[in-house]
C-alpha cells in the first residue's frame, strides 16, 4: 500500500511544483484561484491512482509522467526531462557534431520534418518535409520530446542511423537508413539573373550563414544589379538575431520586431541598426511551407515595413524564446517565455496552425494550379521519388518565374500586413 508519510511528503512537493508552473498560465489574481482548482483534480486523480490502480504504481514514475504531460501540453518547444534522460541527452549532444540534416517540430503531438537541408543525409535518402518521424534506431520518439528526438540524430560524423517515417501517402510505414555528417558550409548562393535581377538563395540561416548572405549581397551589388529576389524556400533553422540582421540589410532604421510574454508585455524589440543597412533596391522574398524561425522574422518585418513583396507559401511558424532551468533534482525544464511578433503585431507562432506563420503578399502555386500540377504528377510514369522531385521543380519554378514578373513591373504591389 502507499506509504501515508510518502504520500504527504510527495504531494506537498507536487503541489509546490505545479502552483509555480500554473501560474505561467493565468493573470496574478485570477491565477491563484484557477490554480488551486486545477490542484485539487490533480490530486484526486493522484490518490485515486495509488490507492485503487490495479497494480502497486511507481509514484517516481507517475510524478515524471505527470510532469512530461502537463509540459508537453503548452507548446512543442517545451520539456521537463528527469534527470537521467537529461544525463542521457547531454550525452548524446558530446558525441559528434555531425547531424541528420532536418528540421523538426511537433504537430498534433507527433514529430514532424520541417525541412531537410539540400542535398543533406535526409534528403538523400528521401525524407521529405512532412514527413513524420516515428522511431531512431528502434527507439520510438512519439512519447519523447522535440529536444529528445533531435538528439538521437546527432552523432560522429559517418555513424549509420536508422529511421522510421510515416507519410500521408503511404499506407505503411517507410524504414531509411542515412549516414550523419556535419552540416554544410555553403548555405548560401547567388546568381545575376536576365534584367540586372541578382537572386540571393539563402538555405540556412544558422551559424556563419549571415556572414555568407552579407558577402553575397555586395557581391551582387557590385555586378551591377538593379534589383533582387531573396529567397528564403526551405530556410528553417537560426534564430531571432539571425533573422533580425538579414531584415536590417534592406530595411536603415525602425522596429523589425519584437517579442511578447503573456501579461502582453514587450520583452524585447529590435530596431534597424543604420550602420548594418546595405540597400534599397526594389525586393521579392519567396517562401514556402518550410520557411521557419529566422527566415519568418526576416520575411515579416520585411513585408510589414512595406520593404517588399512576399509570394510563394504561408510559412510554417516557429518564433518564441525559451528558457533553460536545471531544477534541484537534476532535471531540466524548458519553458517558452515570449514570442516574437512582426512589426505589425502578427505574431509567428501560434497554436492554431491556420494562424501560425508568415502570409504571403501574393500566393503562388494557387489552388487550382497545384491541383493541376498534383493530377499530371499523378499519371507521370514515374515512381513516387522522381514525381515528388519533379513536382517539387516545377512548383519552384512557378514561384520564382512569379517573382521575376513582380520585379518587371515599374511598380511593386505592396499588400497588407502580414
Amino acid at each position: 500500500m502507499f506509504n501515508k508519510g510518502k504520500t504527504l511528503v510527495f504531494l506537498g512537493s507536487l503541489i509546490i511544483v505545479i502552483y509555480g508552473v500554473s501560474a505561467a498560465f493565468y493573470g496574478k489574481v485570477v491565477a491563484k484561484d484557477e490554480a488551486y482548482k486545477e490542484i485539487s483534480v490533480f490530486m484526486d486523480v493522484l490518490k485515486r491512482v495509488a490507492n485503487d490502480y490495479v497494480e502497486e504504481p511507481d509514484m517516481n514514475k507517475v510524478q515524471e509522467g505527470a510532469m512530461r504531460g502537463l509540459i508537453s501540453a503548452l507548446d512543442p518547444y517545451c520539456s521537463f526531462l528527469p534527470r537521467e534522460r537529461y544525463e542521457a541527452l547531454q550525452k548524446r549532444h558530446a558525441s559528434g557534431s555531425a547531424w541528420a540534416g532536418m528540421i523538426l517540430s511537433k504537430r498534433s503531438d507527433v514529430i514532424y520534418v520541417v525541412s531537410c537541408e539540400q542535398n543533406g543525409p535526409a534528403e538523400e535518402v528521401g525524407i521529405r518535409p512532412g514527413d513524420y518521424l516515428i522511431s531512431v534506431n528502434g527507439q520510438l520518439v512519439e512519447d519523447k520530446s522535440l529536444l529528445e528526438a533531435e538528439s538521437y540524430l546527432l552523432g560522429a560524423p559517418g555513424t549509420k542511423v536508422k529511421v522510421e517515417i510515416f507519410r500521408s501517402s503511404r499506407s505503411n510505414p517507410l524504414e531509411m537508413e542515412l549516414t550523419l555528417r556535419p552540416s554544410s558550409s555553403e548555405t548560401v548562393k547567388s546568381e545575376i539573373l536576365d534584367g540586372h535581377i541578382g537572386l540571393l538563395d539563402i538555405s540556412s540561416l544558422a551559424d556563419a550563414s549571415i556572414g555568407q548572405a552579407k558577402n553575397q549581397l555586395m557581391a551582387l551589388l557590385s555586378g551591377g544589379v538593379e534589383k533582387l529576389i531573396l529567397d528564403l524556400r526551405d530556410s528553417a533553422d537560426g534564430g531571432l538575431e539571425e533573422g533580425a540582421e538579414l531584415a536590417n540589410f534592406f530595411i536603415p532604421d525602425g522596429i523589425i520586431c519584437y517579442s511578447q510574454n503573456r501579461l502582453g508585455e514587450k520583452v524585447r524589440t529590435i530596431e534597424s541598426v543604420p550602420e548594418k543597412y546595405i540597400t534599397d533596391l526594389p525586393l521579392v522574398v519567396i517562401i514556402n511551407a518550410s520557411s521557419a524561425s529566422a527566415a519568418e522574422i526576416a520575411a515579416g518585418a520585411l513585408k510589414d515595413r512595406e520593404r517588399a513583396t512576399i509570394i510563394g507559401e504561408k510559412s510554417f511558424g516557429l518564433g518564441s524564446s525559451q528558457t533553460t532551468i536545471e531544477l534541484k533534482s537534476g532535471a531540466m525544464l524548458i519553458l517558452s517565455t515570449a514570442k516574437y511578433y512582426t512589426p505589425g503585431g502578427k505574431v509567428i507562432q501560434d497554436e492554431t496552425i491556420r494562424n501560425a506563420g508568415i502570409l504571403p503578399d501574393i500566393r503562388v502555386p494557387d489552388d487550382e494550379t497545384r491541383q493541376d500540377l498534383a493530377v499530371e504528377s499523378y499519371y507521370d510514369d514515374q515512381d513516387e521519388t522522381m514525381k515528388y522531385q519533379q513536382l517539387r521543380k516545377k512548383v519552384d519554378r512557378i514561384q520564382l518565374e512569379k517573382a521575376l514578373e513582380v520585379l518587371s513591373d515599374k511598380e511593386i504591389p505592396l499588400k497588407e500586413a502580414a
